[in-house]
């Protein structure tokens, strides 16, 4: 059959053949850098998730941090010693009526 075949005809499927090794390559090659853009990906996400998860924590220290600092009794005992205030007297109470 191959000597019945004509020279077009020959380099027709030479060019057939020829466009198909090639499509195959590129489709590999597109396999292998999606798999690779892949993996980036998922070590990025991997990256932002562990930053995601140091900023809950150091978040929750600093809610901590400020309900310490805000404490009743803190803020009291700080009136008390640094701008020297106290309670009022029963007798310095003045009721204001409208």
């Amino acid at each position: 059959m191959a000597a019945a075949m004509s020279g077009s005809s020959r380099r027709h499927w030479y060019l057939l053949n020829l466009s198909l090794v090639a499509a195959c390559i590129f489709s590999a090659v597109s396999v292998v850098d999606t798999s690779h853009q892949c993996r980036l990906m998922y070590a990025r996400l991997q990256n932002v998730q562990s930053a995601q998860w140091d900023m809950q924590e150091q978040w929750g220290r600093l809610l901590l941090e400020q309900s310490t600092w805000a404490a009743h009794h803190r803020v009291e005992q700080l009136a008390r010693k640094e701008l020297g205030m106290r309670l009022p007297l029963v007798t310095e109470l003045q009721i204001v009526l409208p």
